[in-house]
């Protein structure tokens, strides 16, 4: 019998053989273990070998390396992110849980306790509130992890790419705390163009609150509380000075007579919350009726809406905002009461377009009486070109009255009496010098004897009214039917 040898008979059934051991093998074989990669306390948080201390200070590169760049388990399969997340303790057990369970330090990652350091310092006051504000989020001034290993945690990447551990929290703002322009300054330890405390319309832009340093948000101290109304922008100066109000009186919700803070989650929000106490006082001035405009231009001496007082509190009429006002408006023994809309755009609400404008200046807007050509300085407080001081024909065009002054309108002051007729219109000063004709004469409802204003409706109103003492009629710029044949058909102006 010849034997067959088949190499392929033999092969098999040992690969197979080989196979299955490894199998089993591969079973049984514990994951491998590196004793002396950790040292022996290193799970013992009160030792100077803990590995928290260790990644505080060295940071966690190392230990990447064997747990992976996400540190779910690497080459080794030991996941840091499996232990780190099942705490429920994940941000307090480093960052607070003395006195609340907030997160916010009562100790620093180095032991630090007392609120002058940095570490800890406004962190507990921002974190459980106070009686001025709700609490502030964490995400509000830091970035929030969603695991404690995460980068920009305790590891922050340099502007040239490599990993930084300093254990410096860094700031990245968020929510409302930015004003648009916060920005922290590490070496100074203060905040600044923060929302929070005081970088919006109206508010205290330069307000600068040093973290480790108490009293830092008195009241006031962010934005004006009454004193300087006009601080704090929009329609503020109006209703403190003018109208009388009280923080309370718009913003109940808020903030009651005392100044003291009713609700803490309203205010430093992000938005301004107004709850009017009593809306009877809004309709002094928003309702229908003169008081509206009284209420806030006049009504001390009269009924007007002329200042005695100006919006904010002046009393004298040396001052602009009082200046001649009455006197206009009231009239007296040379003309009857002017309009306010012979100087000014008079609105039909008070919201109107161009009537509350932020600077508190009311501007000038000419009626046809006072005249297209007439100009208001400030600087100099004079009205000049004007109608109604003598820019007329015959008039004193030159005249420019000072809006605070006294005596500025005296008799001839706008144009001549008869002392220099030669300056008036027509044939004034032949009816002076060579017919002896008295103003009154021909001017009598408007002026009487010795030159006193006996009809100040027909005097500065805008017509020159011709009214003899005599028989006789005035028609443009012609007499007729005077008595003794004065003249014929002669024409005034020729």
């Amino acid at each position: 019998m010849k034997l067959i040898y088949n190499k392929n008979i033999i092969l098999i059934p040992l690969l197979c053989m080989i196979f299955i051991s490894m199998l089993h093998c591969a079973n049984n074989r514990s994951k491998p273990t590196i004793p002396e990669t950790h040292l022996d306390n290193w799970m013992i948080s009160s030792s100077e070998d803990f590995h928290g201390k260790i990644v505080l200070n060295s940071g966690s590169a190392g230990c990447q390396q064997c747990h992976g760049i996400d540190f779910d388990g690497g080459k080794v399969d030991v996941s840091c992110i499996n232990c780190h997340a099942e705490r429920t303790n994940i941000c307090t057990g480093c960052h607070g849980g003395i006195s609340d369970q907030s997160g916010a330090p009562p100790f620093g990652l180095r032991g630090e306790t007392s609120d002058t350091s940095r570490a800890v310092g406004a962190h507990t006051a921002h974190l459980d509130g106070s009686d001025l504000s709700g609490p502030v989020n964490c995400s509000d001034c830091h970035s929030v992890p969603a695991f404690t290993l995460e980068l920009n945690h305790f590891d922050s990447i340099s502007p040239v790419g490599s990993v930084v551990t300093d254990s410096i929290a860094e700031i990245i703002w968020g929510g409302f705390a930015n004003g648009g322009t916060a920005i922290w300054d590490g070496n100074e330890q203060s905040c600044s163009g923060t929302y929070c405390h005081g970088t919006f319309d109206g508010g205290n832009q330069s307000n600068l609150p040093i973290w480790n340093q108490n009293n830092q948000a008195e009241c006031g101290s962010c934005h004006d509380i009454g004193t300087e109304p006009g601080n704090l922008q929009w329609k503020h100066q109006y209703h403190i000075t003018a109208a009388n109000l009280d923080c309370a009186d718009c913003h109940a919700s808020v903030v009651d007579s005392t100044l003291a803070i009713v609700n803490p989650n309203l205010h430093i929000n992000g938005s301004p919350d107004t709850l009017t106490a009593d809306t009877s006082k809004c309709n002094v001035c928003h309702g229908d009726g003169p008081i509206s405009c009284t209420s806030c231009h006049g009504g001390l001496d009269n009924s007007t809406g002329a200042p005695p007082f100006g919006l904010e509190d002046e009393t004298l009429t040396s001052q602009l905002a009082v200046g001649a006002h009455t006197t206009h408006i009231e009239g007296g023994s040379l003309a009857d009461p002017f309009e306010c809309s012979d100087c000014h755009i008079v609105p039909v609400t008070l919201t109107a377009n161009g009537h509350l404008g932020a600077d508190n200046i009311a501007e000038l807007n000419w009626s046809s009486l006072a005249g297209n050509s007439s100009t208001w300085n400030r600087t100099t407080a004079e009205c000049s070109n004007i109608y109604c001081h003598g820019n007329f024909s015959g008039g004193y065009s030159s005249n420019s009255p000072i809006w605070t002054g006294t005596g500025q309108a005296n008799c001839g002051s706008c144009h001549d009496i008869g002392a220099n007729p030669e300056d008036l219109s027509g044939k004034h000063k032949k009816h002076f010098v060579d017919e002896n004709i008295a103003c009154r004469n021909c001017h009598s409802l408007t002026q009487g004897q010795n030159i006193a204003i006996v009809g100040p409706q027909y005097h500065i109103d805008g017509e020159k009214t011709v009214s003899f003492s005599f028989i006789g009629n005035f028609n443009n710029g012609t007499c007729s039917g005077l008595p003794n044949g004065c003249h014929g058909s002669e024409n005034w102006y020729d």
